[in-house]
């Protein structure tokens, strides 16, 4: 890092990775809205996380939710 990274800051890290989120799609399954910026790849390399450990983790909390959901739907119908 040769040059003076604004960005590392401990607010404007915090903010830059709230930008990462999941939505809801036509398929009723969760996706991440953006892909991972340049910015957020840096960031996640301080905490030793890739964009790949995102994907993993997004598609869990997808398969996740959608488990809740449909545990939801049988309960109610009982």
């Amino acid at each position: 890092m040769d040059k003076k990274q604004n960005y590392m800051t401990v607010p404007a890290a915090i903010k830059e990775l709230e930008k990462i989120e999941l939505l809801k799609g036509a398929d009723n399954g969760y996706n991440l809205d953006y892909a991972v910026t340049a910015t957020q790849k840096a960031i996640l390399n301080a905490f030793d996380m890739t964009a790949d450990s995102i994907h993993k983790q997004a598609r869990a909390i997808s398969s996740d939710l959608a488990r809740v959901e449909i545990e939801a739907i049988e309960a109610a119908n009982s």
